[in-house]
């Protein structure tokens, strides 16, 4: 009888699911030696670390932005706080739990390579979107505010802060420890990974749940994740569809102005 060859496949410490990968992340995430990761040569199976997804690995959510609304006018401000996020290339606080204003998130799939620091003993992390997707969304940020000033959803006079957020606070992408760009097998790995913690791993979910349930009524919630994981976030935000504006979007990082395609789902 002919033998079944073992496919290669990843799995969450302690949580005993396997999932596919192809032969050349198997063998790259192999190669690495890194301390994140135990493998089991007899089932092929690379094993990610707790280490790899404890709380002092999350990249915390921010606020980053305050839009003032002033009739036809908009000012935006930056946090004026003293406690910014160390080492963010941005002006950004912590999200306070008791905002008394609306809010506008922008819900990002989770930190990849510039959220963490350089540091090759271990993995430190900053804050979201620091790279070119953070850069693209200051730089559009005003034509954001333009853009739902014409689906009708802000108040004429008012302040808005602008949260940016992961729906998985942690490093699905894996990047630390292949160090690869983020093509086609390395995107689809990130999937794989962040499919695996969103299902798996309980508090996560609770978490992201948490913090939608804390947003002020008639807040803007805009899914910006890859097109891949939508689904996953817009299942999740339902039973928020009679409370805030949820939208959809193009992942900041994918497209030049990321602004333009803005879709109202409710």
């Amino acid at each position: 009888m002919a033998l079944v060859a073992l496919k290669n496949s990843i799995q969450l410490d302690g949580f005993p699911i396997n999932t596919e990968i192809s032969q050349v992340v198997f063998e790259d995430l192999v190669k690495s030696n890194s301390k994140y990761i135990n493998i089991d040569h007899e089932k092929n199976c690379i094993i990610l670390k707790r280490s790899f997804f404890k709380k002092n690995k999350q990249v915390v959510n921010v606020t980053r932005f305050y839009a003032e609304l002033q009739d036809d006018d908009v000012v935006m401000h930056s946090s004026l706080k003293n406690d910014l996020i160390k080492n963010s290339a941005f002006d950004d606080e912590f999200i306070q739990s008791n905002y008394k204003n609306k809010s506008i998130v922008i819900i990002l799939e989770s930190p990849h390579n510039e959220e963490y620091e350089t540091n090759t003993e271990k993995l430190i992390p900053i804050a979201p979107a620091q790279g070119q997707t953070g850069r693209k969304i200051e730089r559009h940020i005003q034509h954001l505010i333009q853009q739902l000033k014409l689906f009708h959803v802000l108040e004429e006079n008012g302040m808005y802060r602008i949260n940016i957020i992961n729906a998985i606070p942690f490093q699905t992408s894996l990047h630390y420890i292949h160090e690869k760009p983020l093509n086609n097998y390395y995107r689809e790995l990130r999937d794989k990974v962040w499919l695996k913690m969103w299902s798996e791993l309980p508090t996560i979910k609770q978490d992201f749940l948490k913090l939608m349930e804390g947003l002020k009524k008639d807040s803007i919630v805009i899914n910006a994740c890859p097109k891949s994981l939508k689904p996953f976030i817009n299942q999740e935000l339902i039973p928020f569809s009679q409370r805030y504006s949820l939208f959809e979007s193009n992942h900041p990082s994918s497209t030049e102005v990321w602004t333009k395609s803005l879709f109202k789902l409710n």
